[in-house]
């Protein structure tokens, strides 16, 4: 034994564990091994625990179907069936290291157990993800849909198109606590080893043009650190069985010399459900700028006027997973159809104290009408749920996606030649974002179009669609490319004093 371990591979092993380790928790990586064994039991440990009890059960069932009892049924018979030792039977299952049950164990049977828990576990998980039952949603059906709403003109893709956010890391959306409004906010200069950040950058979501403004005084360890000491690996740490949410950036109306102080709030959501599991909100974390960090309950955070007030404690993420639940169920049965990149929910501000997050379901049939608007309050989680009364309809956002894909673009290109000299099919732009917008209690879609990487341009999006959600008339169609006019006539147009 002592010769073993002084063997030079043996230490080898000992230090690369070691290291491991080392990484694992450094980096907080251990924290995706944990939860999702949290979260899918049907696919980690519940397999072991079928493959060990109907392992016994088979096994000790086929030796009582053969007959003769036991392997060990006689107290006086040993385990190759002779006679024990004086003494030797009143000690039952001690002589022999619990022979018994090994030549009881039936070895296929537990596989078969184990095989089948997994595959279960892994068809439901991938075809029929479980969804939040409705029981546990606070919602209400109402007969009208916002008067107003922010226009959401700038949408994520085109953040990029500002050269302040080169620099910056977990860019989301916020409510601006003067204005109410919603902005884009992203830590700037932000490090990965969790030293100070250099402050934030935040823009309107309401201009498209000009440039964003840059508040220097950041955090002391940056928001989007994942090492000891910052908010991912404190909050890993207090809740290994909870899915952080990205943390965004949230500026304060304060006091200091620059009237601005700032935050990161992260919601994060527990699982409940076994053996399929699905989340609610759990509580909510408030990073400080000098790494205070506090763990409120979702009430707590709630009562506080400064978080309230930034429209970020209910999740985009359970926001989804709600929506989605409402659209499997009888009551407003239908599909939810996104664009080509970032998914609906889309944060929504329809006064200066309230947003929401919305999402559209569709009728569950091809270019269908407008099944139900789930507006869920990005506060406190309740929810209205829209449908349309007899005699009104919307167009759904898989026909506004189509009818901004049925534009006369170059949409793909074949180009020559991958690594083995074949020819290749490239995307050249994408649809994204059909969301919903309001004025003068008109509905209307905005469907940007964006070029991804194979295409080059000077702007990061092409075109805005503006529809009328309840024709499908297309009203205008921006170019913010080759028109210089494009950005300042759809800003004019959601303007409260437009026609």
């Amino acid at each position: 034994m002592v010769r073993r371990l002084l063997r030079p591979s043996t230490w080898l092993r000992l230090i690369a564990l070691g290291l491991t380790v080392a990484l694992l928790y450094y980096t907080a990586a251990w924290h995706f091994v944990s939860l999702f064994i949290w979260r899918n039991p049907m696919l980690t440990w519940l397999p072991i625990v079928a493959f060990y009890a109907i392992g016994f059960l088979w096994g000790l069932a086929a030796v009582l179907l053969r007959g003769g009892g036991l392997p060990l049924a006689s107290a006086t018979t040993g385990a190759t069936g002779t006679a024990a030792p004086s003494g030797e039977g009143a000690r039952g299952l001690g002589g022999d290291d619990f022979s018994m049950l090994r030549a009881a164990f039936s070895a296929r049977g537990g596989v078969v157990a184990g095989l089948v828990v997994f595959l279960i576990g892994l068809g439901v998980t991938i075809f029929a993800a479980p969804k939040v039952p409705l029981a546990e949603i606070d919602y209400s059906v109402v007969e009208r849909l916002p008067e107003t709403t922010q226009p959401r003109l700038l949408p994520r893709t085109s953040v990029d198109d500002d050269p302040d956010f080169d620099d910056t890391r977990e860019v989301h959306l916020v409510r601006d606590p003067r204005s109410g409004e919603l902005i884009w906010t992203g830590e700037w200069r932000s490090s990965l080893l969790g030293k100070a950040s250099g402050g934030y950058a935040y823009k309107s979501l309401s201009t498209i043009q000009g440039h964003s403004e840059i508040i220097q005084g950041g955090f002391d360890h940056s928001v989007g650190g994942w090492t000891p000491g910052t908010l991912r690996s404190s909050a890993f740490v207090d809740h290994p069985f909870s899915a952080v949410q990205y943390p965004v950036v949230t500026p304060l109306a304060g006091d200091g010399a620059s009237g601005d102080a700032v935050i990161a709030i992260a919601p994060y959501l527990g699982y409940n459900g076994f053996p399929f599991r699905y989340p609610y909100l759990a509580g909510v974390l408030v990073y400080h700028a000098d790494g205070e960090l506090e763990d409120l309950s979702p009430e707590a955070a709630a009562s506080r006027d400064e978080l309230a007030s930034s429209g970020r404690l209910f999740p985009e993420k359970l926001a989804r997973a709600q929506a989605e639940a409402l659209a499997a169920s009888e009551k407003f049965e239908g599909k939810i159809v996104d664009g080509d990149d970032n998914k609906q929910p889309y944060l929504t501000a329809i006064s200066a104290e309230r947003a929401v997050w919305v999402t559209v379901i569709n009728e569950d049939s091809r270019n269908g009408a407008v099944k139900a608007v789930v507006l869920a309050d990005s506060t406190t989680g309740q929810t209205d749920v829209w449908t349309p009364p007899p005699g009104s309809s919307l167009i759904s956002t898989e026909r506004a996606v189509n009818t901004a894909r049925a534009l006369p673009l170059q949409w793909e290109e074949r180009r020559c030649c991958d690594s083995d000299g074949n020819y290749q099919t490239v995307k050249l732009r994408e649809v994204v974002e059909p969301r919903l917008v309001f004025k003068a209690g008109k509905p209307y879609y905005l469907v940007s179009i964006v070029p991804t990487d194979e295409l080059v341009l000077n702007r990061e999006i092409e075109y805005t669609l503006l529809l009328d959600a309840t024709t499908g008339e297309t009203i205008e169609q921006f170019d913010h490319v080759d028109s210089p006019e494009a950005d300042k006539r759809l800003e004019a147009f959601f303007r409260p004093d437009a026609p």
